[in-house]
Parts: structure tokens; C-alpha cells; sequence
């Protein structure tokens, strides 16, 4: 009766956690879908703007977003983006310490990276294009790799 018993809740067990973790693995996969990111990077003369949602990216290069690229994005390249958003507290964006401030006096663009999550949006404190604070260094380098900013573009918009 014992060794009926232990199997009973030994298979109670298991099917209880495997299906909350077919149920958090849902609700991740929806939370990913319900995410995207946008760099944007600009001062007086210059103006550059990636936006990324879960299968395309955009790379706009100037204010009035006439010469955009699109182009698909891949799943491995999106679980990769939100993988490294997961390392970010988004409700802390703002407050995050910038590690140089040259973009106060137009010594380089003015970057700012925007994380939307459901519908609500989370911005960055602003930093130097090129120079991110450490916790979204990794985010922000995986959206720029991506983007079509390095192609015939020189860094910083010079």
C-alpha cells in the first residue's frame, strides 16, 4: 500500500511540474513576442535609429526616416537580443550611472535606448553613442551588430 502511495505522489509530482514548466515556457515565449527595443543615437548634425521587434529591424539615418533599411530579423538573433534584455531591469533604465557624458557638449551623440514591454516603456538614462553603461552594454552592442549602422555609415555619425 506504501510503495502505491509513494508512486501515486511521485506521479502527481511530475505531471505537476511538468506542466507548469510547459506553463512558464508559454508565458516566456509570450513575453518575448510582447517585447521590442529602440536605439537612438542623435545631436544637431547627426541622427541614427534602430528599432527591433521580434522578426524584423529597422535602421532609420536620418530625422525625417526617409532612408530606412528592413530587413528580417532571425529567431536565433531575437532569442539572443532577449536574452541580454533579461539581464536588464527595464523599471531601472533611467536611473542607470552613465560612464562618460561627452554628449553634453555635442563631443558625441546622444544615445538613448528605449525597452517596451507590454505596452509600457522603459528608457535609458542618456550616454554617449559608443560608450553605454555596463548593464545594457551587452543589449545595446547586440541591436547595433544587427542593424544596418555599420554598413556605410561611419561610428558616431562622423
Amino acid at each position: 500500500m506504501k510503495k502505491i502511495l509513494s508512486v501515486i505522489l511521485v506521479t502527481t509530482a511530475l505531471v505537476t511540474g511538468c506542466s507548469t514548466s510547459k506553463t512558464s515556457a508559454s508565458a516566456d515565449k509570450k513575453a518575448s513576442e510582447d517585447v521590442s527595443f529602440e536605439y537612438s543615437a542623435m545631436t544637431r548634425g547627426a541622427f541614427k535609429k534602430v528599432i527591433v521587434k521580434k522578426d524584423t529591424i529597422v535602421t532609420v539615418t536620418d530625422r525625417a526616416m526617409k532612408t530606412a533599411t528592413t530587413k528580417a530579423l532571425s529567431n536565433a538573433d531575437w532569442n539572443s537580443l532577449v536574452a541580454a534584455s533579461k539581464k536588464v531591469k527595464a523599471e531601472s533604465l533611467e536611473t542607470l550611472e552613465v560612464p562618460s557624458k561627452k554628449h553634453q557638449f555635442d563631443g558625441a551623440l546622444a544615445a538613448n535606448l528605449q525597452i517596451i514591454k507590454g505596452g509600457t516603456t522603459y528608457q535609458s538614462a542618456t550616454f554617449d553613442d559608443g560608450n553605454p553603461p555596463a548593464e545594457i552594454k551587452e543589449l545595446v552592442e547586440k541591436i547595433i551588430a544587427l542593424s544596418d549602422l555599420n554598413k556605410g555609415i561611419l561610428k558616431n555619425g562622423n
